[in-house]
């Protein structure tokens, strides 16, 4: 009896296990089922997440920029809705560059993008070294520098003309045919003038000490800042300084210049400085009480100024007295935008700000899940 006993409990045994084995299977199907019709939707519900706030229209302007959480982003100018995102598979730290309707950008790892500025699509890439400064482009193609020194030409291939220096870490920037790159080499800062054509080098500039940004080019002159305290005019034709104005601390930003002969920048001394083009005096400086490395934007009547101690300032371009001032979360290292009476501040708080440049009043802003250490790009 005991051993009847034994097989029938056996028995009970193996069905309850049949039973259990069932149900499993029975949830896995239902599970298969489920994430089969989800995966075959995904693309749509994942563009509902990431499209958050997503234009309904076309818009007139494009506003292009990149953050740290490796997207580059487009919106609408006006209503700061997204037209579309997309991932670079790496930090974006430089400024896209938007030339017809394609735009240009580079990452901190080693790729140079192509995109489509309509539906963000990728056009073509390629593999660089990392890339910290914008792009410059023509008709014909992308001309990028990276960490390694090589300034190519790009047309979706590796580079069909190159210059090897040292190391660029600031913008490339086309004008006359020439290119112009900041080349750095053991502390050094030399800036090249390059034929586009043959990438030959046509004069070169050095500093005494690091040059952190990108020279601002106007019709006659280059106007370069470096980290020894000093603001350089250059001779465009020769490469040869014409003045030198001194700050007490480090200048780590494109100047930008108005029609009437006045150069704009801001230092680490916590000033912003107006400078007269022609000779190299002062005409005012404004004291914001914290380091200025981001480019200031200008309109007809101000100067936009962003600084570190997260502030935005706008100064009356002749005399500079305060406009008005407005605050953002985060410092602001990227430069700023003026388009149609709107301010784009770029900020380490993830965002982009549209301000209102009559009154400072925030019109939207933008947040992403990186910090904005560049400008933007319009079209």
């Amino acid at each position: 009896m005991k051993h009847k006993k034994h097989s029938h409990h056996k028995k009970n045994m193996k069905q309850r296990l049949c039973i259990i084995v069932g149900c499993i299977a029975f949830a896995a199907l239902c599970f298969l089922t489920l994430f089969s019709q989800y995966t075959s939707d995904v693309t749509e519900l994942q563009g509902a997440a990431i499209l958050k706030n997503k234009c309904d229209t076309t818009p007139s302007t494009y506003v292009v920029f990149g953050s740290d959480d490796n997207n580059l982003y487009a919106l609408d100018a006006d209503k700061g809705c997204i037209i579309w995102k997309f991932d670079a598979g790496a930090d974006i730290k430089s400024k896209p560059t938007i030339y017809g309707t394609t735009v240009y950008v580079g990452t901190a790892t080693d790729e140079l993008y192509a995109i489509s500025l309509a539906d963000g699509t990728k056009i073509w890439d390629v593999d660089t070294n990392k890339i910290y400064g914008a792009v410059a482009a023509d008709s014909n193609y992308a001309y990028a520098g990276d960490i390694s020194g090589t300034l190519g030409a790009y047309a979706g291939t590796d580079p069909i003309l190159s210059y090897k220096g040292h190391n660029i870490y600031t913008d490339v920037q086309l004008d006359n045919n020439l290119l112009y790159i900041v080349d750095e080499y053991s502390k050094v800062g030399t800036v090249r003038a390059i034929s586009a054509t043959t990438f030959t080098q046509k004069w070169a500039f050095s500093a005494k000490s690091q040059i952190l940004a990108a020279p601002l080019i106007t019709s006659d002159a280059l106007y370069v800042s470096s980290n020894e305290n000093t603001l350089y005019k250059i001779n465009k034709q020769y490469g040869v300084a014409l003045w030198t104005f001194k700050t007490s601390k480090s200048i780590r930003s494109t100047p930008v210049a108005d029609d009437t002969g006045t150069v704009f920048f801001g230092s680490n001394d916590g000033y912003f400085y107006a400078v007269n083009a022609g000779d190299g005096k002062l005409v005012w400086k404004y004291h914001v009480n914290a380091e200025i490395t981001a480019s200031a934007a200008l309109d007809s009547s101000n100067v936009y100024v962003g600084s570190q101690n997260k502030n935005v300032y706008a100064l009356n371009k002749k005399t500079g007295v305060l406009v008005w001032q407005a605050k953002t979360n985060g410092k602001i290292y990227g430069g700023l935008t003026v388009h149609d009476n709107t301010l784009y501040v770029p900020s380490s708080d993830n965002s982009l700000y549209a301000l209102d440049t009559a009154s400072g009043k925030v019109l939207w802003s933008y947040a992403t899940k990186g910090v904005l250490y560049a400008g933007v790009a319009l079209s």
